[in-house]
């Protein structure tokens, strides 16, 4: 996420702050492009990465003779950097 930060910020150095024409790139263009790519990176950090499980199992309470009931049970990982 820390690059994401770097590349937004760059970006927007590029875009508001700096006044020198060059001939061959647009320099508030490619501060635009930093500033988008900055925030897709930081947007895809903070998402991280997610798995779920669901487990399903049958209980029989009563023993081998009595009802059974299924239980559904669902774990959740998050990745975190």
């Amino acid at each position: 996420m820390g690059v994401g930060v770097l590349l937004a910020v760059i970006g927007a150095i590029l875009a508001f702050a700096v006044r020198a024409n060059t001939s061959v790139v647009s320099l508030p263009t490619v501060g635009i492009i930093l500033m988008v790519a900055g925030g897709a990176l930081i947007w895809h950090g903070r998402k991280g990465t997610r798995h779920q499980r669901v487990i399903t199992r049958e209980e029989r309470p009563g023993g081998a003779a009595g009802p059974s009931s299924t239980v559904r049970q669902t774990i959740e990982d998050r990745d975190i950097d």
